[in-house]
């Protein structure tokens, strides 16, 4: 069973050169991690994302990233990996709360005119 990957938001600095052969540095703060998925969990597609990843596929989680922690890495039971947002896939409730607070949170976040980029979080 793989350790729990403990995430910050220390910043950080990146340095590129832009066309003009000129080296430039920034400073990045990765994004605040907006799901409890870990490493050897299993999840499911819940949206195609090609011909090889189909919805209701599950997949296993490989990896996620520090510095984008809401791209998860998963793998296929064919082996195949590829990477995936967060909102792309569904866990299973580990509890009957979480499953009935899960629920109460995707009715609430149901649209009926299917205007959801419109939308507040």
């Amino acid at each position: 069973m793989a350790e729990k990957v403990e995430f910050t938001r220390t910043p950080y600095n990146v340095s590129y050169r832009t066309s003009d052969g000129e080296l430039k540095k920034i400073r990045r703060v990765p994004p605040a991690k907006l799901h409890d998925l870990e490493p050897e969990d299993v999840v499911t597609i819940s949206q195609k994302r090609s011909d090889n990843w189909d919805s209701g596929q599950e997949v296993r989680i490989v990896g996620v990233n520090k510095r984008q922690p809401n791209t998860l890495w998963v793998e296929g039971a064919d082996g195949r990996r590829t990477f995936l947002t967060y909102s792309d896939v569904r866990s299973k409730p580990k509890s009957a709360g979480e499953a009935a607070f899960a629920e109460d949170i995707s009715e609430r976040q149901r649209d009926p005119i299917g205007s959801d980029y419109l939308l507040w979080p």
